[in-house]
């Protein structure tokens, strides 16, 4: 298991898949809501297993921002996410970030408040989920 640093342009077909996989077809995200013009500026990062098949991904925006973070369903419970969030957290720190925050869903809430990311507890709709909004100093 590892955790390649990549950008866009580098790692676009493996970020396209997964997020596709899990964001569009899994959990019905509409698609314009999906894709941004934030994915060329950002970091991004990209789980591979014993395989050259991508097993998840991640991005970081200049001002700390965490998301996208998507496993697909055969890979999930074995770390990945966990590795994904770390190396973004990771680089955030490289990077001089002094807090990083996200958007999580609710559903994932918990998964993040194990990795010390903190929410005050405000629910909103955003993509056709219920998300909220949590961060973490590093």
């Amino acid at each position: 298991m590892n955790v390649l640093t990549s950008d866009w342009n580098s790692s676009k077909a493996q970020l396209v898949f997964v997020r596709k996989q899990v964001f569009i077809i899994e959990q019905g995200i509409p698609p314009e809501d999906e894709w941004d013009e934030q994915d060329q500026d950002a970091v991004h990062f990209v789980s591979f297993g014993t395989t050259a098949v991508p097993t998840g991904v991640c991005r970081l925006l200049a001002d700390g921002h965490i998301g996208r973070l998507a496993v697909l369903p055969a890979y999930r419970q074995q770390g990945y996410a966990s590795m994904l969030l770390r190396k973004a957290i990771q680089v955030a720190r490289e990077m001089g970030i002094k807090k990083v925050f996200l958007d999580a869903q609710v559903e994932a809430q918990a998964f993040y408040e194990k990795h010390n990311f903190t929410s005050d507890g405000k629910v909103f709709l955003e993509a056709t989920k219920l998300h909220v909004h949590m961060e973490r100093e590093i």
